[in-house]
C-alpha cells in the first residue's frame, strides 16, 4: 500500500491529490483520496504501508532503444572509436556480457525506467536476460528483446546480427527470434555510424522483397517490427511496407511523416545517442578530431530538423537512447525541439509503453504496479525525472531507502 501520494497524469500533467493506492500482487488494486482510505481490519493481515508524504507518483518510464550490452560506448577508451570499442565489446564472453547488461538495466531502473526495449546484443543475449526477468530469477526492470537483428550480409552491425538474404531466409531469420523469445523484430534498413567513415549511413539496405518479409512474417507471427533507418529514402521503403516504428530517422520527408502520423507508426529518434558521436569530446577521446563538424552538419542538425516537423506533424514519439545517449538529456533535447514538460512525460510513459505494446504508461487500476515517487513535481526540473527517491516495479520498492518492501503493495 503507498499512502498519501499525489499522482501525476502523464498526458494532461494533473496531480490527483493526496491518494493511496493498493496492489494486489503485481496490480494496482485500487486508488482512493487519503482521507477516504478504509479503516484497516485489526483481526486482518496488517499491509506494507510506504508513506509516501505527499510525494509525487509519475509512472514508470521506457527506454523504447537501448543495447544494454554496450553501454561503455558511452565511454570509450582512449584512442577507440566506436568501431574499435565494438570490436572489443564483441569479443568479450556470453557470461561477461550477460552481467553487465543485468547492471545495466538495473542502473535504469534506479533512474525510474521500468520497461526497456533491448534492440540488439550478441548471441541474443538480450532474450536471455529477458526471460530471467520475467521469471523474476533476477529483478530489474522488464526487457522486451528483439533477439538479433535481422540484417542483410555484411550490412549495418552484421557483427552481432542474423545476416539473410533473400526472402525466405529473412523470415526463417525473423521466425528464429521469435522462437528465442524475441517480443519485437529489429530490421537493419540502412547503413549506420557505427563503421563511419567506411559505411555510408544513408544507404539503403535490403531489397524492397526482402523487407516486405521480414515485415510480414513478423506480424504473422504476432510481432511488432522496428527499423534503424537513417536517410528519408531508407525511411519512406519501410513505412511503406508497413514497419511499426522507425528507430533514428535522421531524414524523413514530409509525405513520410505525414504517413506515419495516419498509421499511428512510432518514431524513436535517439538525438543524444547521435549528438554523443558527434561531439568534439567524443571524437577527439577517440583520435577523429575532424570528423566532428562533418557528424554534426550531416546528421545532428538534420536530424533535429526532422524532429520539430515529426512534432508538428503529429508522428508519436517515444525516449530512447541506443548505446551511447543519455537519458535525461534526450528528455531535455525533445523540450528544446517543442515538446511541453507533461508532452515529454507522456513520450517518455504513455508513448513508450504503445510502441512497446505493454500495459502501463499510466498509475490506474488494473495497471502494473511500476511508479517511481519525486519529493518535487518533476514536471517543474525535467532533469529530476530521472533521479526518483523511491522506485517501485512489479509492486515492490526497487530502489529507495526501503527498496524490498512488499506486502501486495509498495
Amino acid at each position: 500500500m503507498l499512502d498519501r501520494v499525489r499522482i501525476i497524469d502523464p498526458v494532461t500533467g494533473t496531480d490527483s491529490g493526496p491518494s493511496r493506492i493498493t496492489v494486489t500482487g503485481s496490480v494496482i488494486a485500487s486508488i482512493t483520496p487519503a482521507a477516504d482510505a478504509p479503516a484497516e481490519d485489526p483481526a486482518g493481515p496488517r499491509p506494507a504501508v510506504l508513506d509516501a508524504d505527499g510525494r509525487y507518483a509519475v509512472p514508470g518510464m521506457v527506454n523504447a532503444h537501448d543495447h544494454l550490452y554496450s553501454h561503455e560506448l558511452r565511454d570509450p577508451l582512449p584512442g577507440q572509436g566506436i568501431a574499435g570499442m565494438r570490436a572489443l565489446l564483441d569479443a568479450r564472453s556470453d557470461a561477461e556480457t550477460l552481467l553487465r547488461m543485468l547492471s545495466a538495466a538495473r542502473a535504469e531502473l534506479a533512474c525510474g525506467i521500468t520497461a526497456i526495449r533491448d534492440l540488439g546484443a550478441p548471441a541474443g543475449l538480450n532474450t536471455v536476460l529477458a526471460g530471467l526477468l520475467d521469471r523474476e530469477v533476477v529483478t530489474g526492470p522488464a526487457v522486451l528483446a528483439s533477439g538479433r537483428a535481422v540484417v542483410m550480409t555484411g550490412g549495418h552491425v552484421w557483427t552481432f546480427g542474423r545476416e539473410a538474404d533473400g526472402p525466405w531466409d529473412c523470415r526463417r531469420a525473423v521466425r528464429e527470434q521469435a522462437k528465442a523469445g524475441a517480443r519485437v523484430i529489429k530490421i537493419m534498413g540502412s547503413g549506420g555510424l557505427s563503421h563511419y567513415p567506411a559505411e555510408d549511413f544513408t544507404a539503403v539496405q535490403f531489397t524492397d522483397r526482402e523487407l516486405a518479409a521480414i515485415i510480414d512474417e513478423s506480424h504473422r507471427a504476432g510481432l511488432p517490427c522496428c527499423a534503424h533507418v537513417f536517410g528519408a529514402d531508407a525511411v519512406a521503403r519501410v513505412v511503406r511496407l508497413g514497419v511499426d516504428c522507425v528507430e533514428h530517422g535522421v531524414q524523413i520527408d514530409p509525405a513520410t511523416l505525414d504517413l506515419m502520423a495516419e498509421r499511428g507508426v512510432g518514431y524513436v529518434p535517439t538525438l543524444t545517442n547521435m549528438e554523443r558521436i558527434a561531439s568534439a569530446e567524443y571524437n577527439s577521446h577517440a583520435g577523429t578530431p575532424e570528423r566532428s563538424e562533418v557528424l554534426t552538419a550531416g546528421v545532428v542538425r538534420p536530424h533535429r530538423d526532422t524532429v520539430r516537423r515529426a512534432i508538428a506533424a503529429g508522428v508519436r514519439i517515444a525516449v530512447g537512447t541506443d548505446s551511447t545517449g543519455s537519458y535525461p538529456e534526450e528528455l531535455r533535447r525533445l523540450s528544446d525541439l517543442g515538446l511541453s514538460s507533461v508532452q515529454v512525460l507522456a513520450a517518455a510513459t504513455v508513448a513508450g509503453a504503445e510502441v512497446l505494446r505493454i500495459p502501463g504508461g499510466r498509475i490506474a487500476v488494473g495497471q502494473p504496479a511500476d511508479l517511481a515517487l519525486h519529493r518535487t513535481n518533476p514536471l517543474q526540473r525535467l532533469e529530476s525525472l530521472t533521479a526518483p527517491d523511491y522506485v517501485i516495479r512489479r509492486g515492490r520498492v526497487e530502489h529507495g531507502p526501503l527498496a524490498g518492501l512488499t506486502g501486495g503493495a509498495p
